[in-house]
């Protein structure tokens, strides 16, 4: 079985490390992913990536590497880059991933409506089981 963990470095995604740890079976294959969103930039297609996101990735796959070796746990740590739910979908596509672990930040119904969830894409567009801890 393959378990990816989606890992933005919030409290809910340090719980949801924590609970894929402690349910994953000691032969799975673990991936955590962290996202680095671009800024958008005006008339281009592409994002632009600030220095300071590709540090915070770095720090984030850091932390949640040293939660799993505390655990005895082995994971591969994989920076994405793009929107955040098309990256962890495309990353579970492509890793052929059982189940996907994430952590719910909680928004309100209008910080919803205006910024959209990552956890409710990823749950509407998930081709395998998908964990969603508050």
């Amino acid at each position: 079985m393959k378990v990816l963990i989606a890992y933005d470095g919030s409290d809910s995604a340090k719980r949801a490390l924590e609970i894929a740890v402690d349910l994953a079976p000691r032969e799975a294959a673990i991936s955590v992913v962290s996202v680095v969103e671009g800024l958008p930039q005006f008339g281009r297609a592409a994002a632009m990536i600030l220095p300071e996101d590709e540090e915070e990735s770095q720090r984030r796959l850091a932390e949640a590497g040293k939660v799993l070796a505390e655990h005895g746990t082995m994971a591969e740590l994989v920076e994405r880059r793009g929107d955040a739910a098309t990256a962890i979908l495309d990353e579970a596509e492509k890793e052929g991933t059982g189940l996907i672990v994430m952590g719910t930040r909680g928004l309100s119904t209008i910080e919803r409506w205006f910024l959209g969830s990552v956890s409710t894409k990823v749950l509407q567009h998930s081709r395998c089981s998908v964990l969603v801890v508050r």
